[in-house]
This record gives C-alpha cells, sequence and structure tokens, in this order.
C-alpha cells in the first residue's frame, strides 16, 4: 500500500491507551507501521484541550491517560470521555454531569461509537455513556474522533498536504458509520471491510453505496490496484 500511494494513515477510534501503544501492538503483528502513521481520536482530544485550554475531568482509561500527563485537572471545565469500562459507573458519570453543569463547560467525545469487538464478543464503546451525559445535562457532545468532519480533513492534510481534494483520498474501514459514512460526508470514497465490526448488510446503510465492500484489508489493495483509483 505505501508503495502504491502518495501518503497513507492509520486512524483510529481507539480510546483505552495512546498511539504508541497502538503501533507497537500493530509491529509485533508484523506489520510496517512507522512514526506518525498512527493518528488517534485520543490525540485530537489533547490538541482540542491544549487549543482551547481547558481543565477536564477525564473518564479514560489508565494507559490513555498518557496522553494528558502534562494538562491541568484541577477545578475542570470540561469532561472528556472515552471507552474506560472501569470510569463507567454512577459515581464517576455523575461527577462529570456536575462539572458538565456548569454553562460554560464542554462535554468532549473522544468517540461516540457504539460498540467493538474484542475476542469474540460485542463490547460497548463510549457513545452510550456519551449520550447518558448528554441526556442528563442538556450539552452536546463535541466529537473529536471519527466521524467527526474536522477529524476526516485533518487525517487527509497530514497524508496528503493541503492540495489534495477529498474525492482522490480513499478510507477503508469496517465500520459503516464511523469509517464509511463520515469519510464519505466529507467527499472521500470509501471501501467497506466486512471484517470486525460489520454486519451482514451493513453497506445498504450508506448514502451513497460504498465504491466497494470486499472481505479484507488485502481485497481492498488489491482493489484499489486494479481499479486504477491509485494512478488517477
Amino acid at each position: 500500500l505505501r508503495a502504491l500511494v502518495r501518503g497513507h494513515r492509520l486512524i483510529t477510534n481507539q480510546s483505552q491507551e495512546p498511539c504508541s501503544s497502538v503501533m507497537q501492538k500493530l509491529q509485533r503483528l508484523h506489520f510496517d507501521v512507522r512514526p506518525g502513521e498512527v493518528l488517534s481520536a485520543l490525540s485530537a482530544a489533547k490538541r482540542h484541550v491544549a487549543l482551547h485550554r481547558l481543565r477536564p475531568l477525564c473518564l479514560l482509561t489508565e494507559a490513555a491517560m498518557e496522553e494528558f500527563e502534562d494538562v491541568a485537572m484541577e477545578r475542570p471545565n470540561a469532561v472528556v470521555i472515552g471507552t474506560a469500562p472501569a470510569e463507567m459507573h454512577y459515581k464517576r458519570l455523575t461527577e462529570a454531569m456536575r462539572v458538565l453543569m456548569d454553562e460554560d463547560s464542554e462535554l468532549i467525545a473522544v468517540n461516540k461509537g457504539r460498540y467493538f469487538k474484542e475476542n469474540g464478543e460485542f463490547q460497548l464503546m463510549a457513545g452510550p455513556f456519551v449520550a447518558a451525559l448528554e441526556y442528563a445535562t442538556g450539552k452536546s457532545a463535541r466529537v473529536v474522533g471519527k466521524p467527526s468532519a474536522d477529524f476526516f480533513r485533518a487525517v487527509a492534510h497530514d497524508a496528503a498536504g493541503p492540495d489534495v481534494p477529498p474525492e482522490q483520498l480513499v478510507m477503508i474501514g469496517d465500520d459503516v458509520r464511523d469509517d464509511i459514512q463520515g469519510a464519505m460526508d466529507v467527499g472521500m470514497r470509501a471501501i467497506l471491510v466486512k471484517t470486525g465490526k460489520y454486519r451482514p448488510r451493513d453497506e445498504e446503510i450508506c448514502t451513497p453505496a460504498p465504491l466497494a465492500v470486499v472481505d479484507c484489508l488485502a481485497d481492498a489493495v488489491t482493489y484499489l490496484e486494479e481499479s486504477g483509483l491509485v494512478t488517477e
């Protein structure tokens, strides 16, 4: 893939550990992943907090908190929420709600995904808990990861530079909403892979239909090569 395209990035809504850990996991699986090629929603949340000088109460895993080591958190005026099973209980969610009852506070969702698959089983992501805080406080969360248009645009800029139009970029993913529809909503093309989160007939949810539906990542790369898209 690296040899075929001008640039590529591996993007993830995974919010339980920092980019460095994700990259190391991929390398242990013998993927040729290099520094700077993995971009995460967790990093996007950190950038947003730093840019707006927020002091967040974080509902994140211990590993994910490494991203926020240098962030002030006294007297919080924001809540950052990701997928963190040990944090999603009544006491912590109530603490978050109290922060958000301040009119000027902000709810930042690392992602608003519904579920992910781990060890063959579906697990809840942050989305249902984000929705609970929205309902309790009347606030709307700022989603900084997929399917945020800002996130996709930032990734496109990082991968290909400012002058490449979105229709010349292709998103490959298994989440029909966060990956495929999110990318197409900003003008990118997309290939749906029938692994991980994919459920039968997911492709019927998209408007318009994805560029292709394939069985695995290798098939997506083959499709791009054989279709001639990577030489346009």
